[in-house]
């Protein structure tokens, strides 16, 4: 049975019967003991009765003796009654119970009158017969608790199973790559914690499949545009309308670039990898500012621009310095390059955050938000200015992120940008 419909019916209608079953019994022993309770009282006040009339005199050497089809009638000498009663039992008090006669059950209730003893029985098949009408209508109860059992499980089964079914169906569907309608939030709290964790990684899928295709186009226009120019530039030299020293130079402008680009896609992929690591050590971010000066000093001196560090005290914070390295000398390089010849670079270390400021161009308020989106800056400003490949802020950002921190951009156009990169403390 893999059906889960038929397993929850069979379940709860099972669990159902079962708790009726249970009842039921534990009812027919209630009203079996109460019938039995009842008959030995009804002979005790009969038998009470019977000994204040004149039924209550015996007649002859060995009592008298009356009866019908299920009850008996004794009237008895002490001496007679004490062979009748059960042992233990004193023929001159009253008593009543249980008693065996010639292989005969009985209950039988025994009342002193003057000298004699009146014993009245009756049978036990007798009171087990008043038991019949209370049978059948524990049958009839139980056979339509059954079928309620069967009509509540199979409902409350039919209702789990869609909704469980259809929290399968889209998962089908989302796993073909469709786009599969909101599921209902509504029924148990389980059935509506689990459409409503289904509808949100539905979206955040959906988002991340948007970003993706949205990845794959940037990053076949941007190979594209190296791959066109190399293409055209080796044609220009088959074809004689370019010397072979001006074709090469540009060759291997394009190539570098897209060598870059390749690079920074491989390292995005491996920051976004499952299992990325992180070394969680205080960082002298003093430290890594100066680091970070020194690397790119000479390139600041071939471009004619000024590149300092400075530090507060108490500049440190909690990371893997080499990842904080890396990210700032990805700002730094970029800071480079936008910053005309005469203009300075500065980081700036404190408690928590390092800094890189330029004296560029800036940027314009519009574009501060998408900053850090890959190929955004590229797109936008590189016919004006000189850019890299449109993936350096995208580092820096997954670098800060994958570090607990972040990092955020102040630019206004023609006053510079300060790129900050915000890390944890404690």
């Amino acid at each position: 049975m893999r059906s889960l419909r038929a397993r929850l019916t069979l379940g709860i209608a099972s669990a159902v019967l079962l708790a009726v079953t249970l009842t039921l019994l534990a009812a027919a022993f209630l009203v079996d003991r109460s019938l039995n309770k009842g008959a030995v009282r009804g002979l005790e006040r009969q038998a009470a009765l019977l000994a204040k009339t004149p039924a209550g005199q015996p007649a002859g050497p060995f009592g008298r003796f009356l009866q019908t089809q299920d009850e008996r009638l004794a009237v008895l000498s002490r001496r007679q009654a004490s062979l009748l009663l059960p042992g233990g039992s004193d023929p001159s008090k009253p008593s009543s119970g249980h008693v065996s006669v010639n292989g005969t059950a009985y209950i039988y209730a025994a009342q002193p009158s003057g000298k004699t003893t009146i014993v009245l029985l009756r049978t036990e098949s007798s009171v087990a017969s008043d038991y019949h009408p209370y049978l059948i209508a524990f049958a009839a109860v139980a056979g339509f608790g059954a079928v309620l059992a069967a009509l509540v499980a199979a409902i409350l089964a039919g209702g789990i199973a869609r909704s469980i079914g259809r929290v399968a169906a889209a998962s089908r569907r989302l796993a073909a790559g469709e786009q599969p309608e909101a599921l209902p939030e509504s029924g148990a709290d389980e059935v509506r914690t689990l459409a409503r964790s289904f509808n949100q990684m539905a979206v955040q899928l959906a988002r991340a499949r948007a970003a993706e295709r949205e990845f794959l186009i940037s990053v076949s226009h941007e190979l594209k545009t190296p791959l066109t120019a190399i293409r055209g530039y080796a044609e220009a030299i088959g074809d004689g309308v370019l010397t072979p020293a001006r074709a090469v130079e540009v060759i291997n402008i394009e190539a570098a670039r897209l060598e870059r680009l390749v690079a920074d896609l491989l390292e995005l992929a491996r920051l976004n990898r499952i299992g990325f690591d992180v070394e969680y050590t205080t960082i002298d971010l003093a430290e890594v500012a100066r680091e970070a000066s020194e690397r790119h000093a000479s390139r600041a001196r071939e471009l004619g621009v000024s590149l300092g560090w400075s530090a507060e005290a108490g500049a440190i914070a909690l990371g893997d310095h080499d990842r904080v390295l890396q990210a700032v000398s990805n700002l730094v390089e970029n800071a480079l390059r936008c910053t005309p010849h005469g203009g300075s670079v500065s980081i700036q270390a404190a408690a928590g955050s390092i800094s890189v400021a330029d004296t560029g161009p800036g940027l314009a308020a519009e574009d501060v938000p998408r900053a850090f989106e890959r190929f955004f800056l590229y797109r936008r400003y590189g016919k004006e200015r000189p850019v890299g490949t449109g993936l350096g802020l995208s580092i820096v950002r997954e670098l800060a992120r994958a570090m607990g921190g972040d990092v955020d951009v102040e630019s206004k156009p023609g006053a510079g940008a300060t790129f900050k990169i915000r890390l944890r403390t404690a």
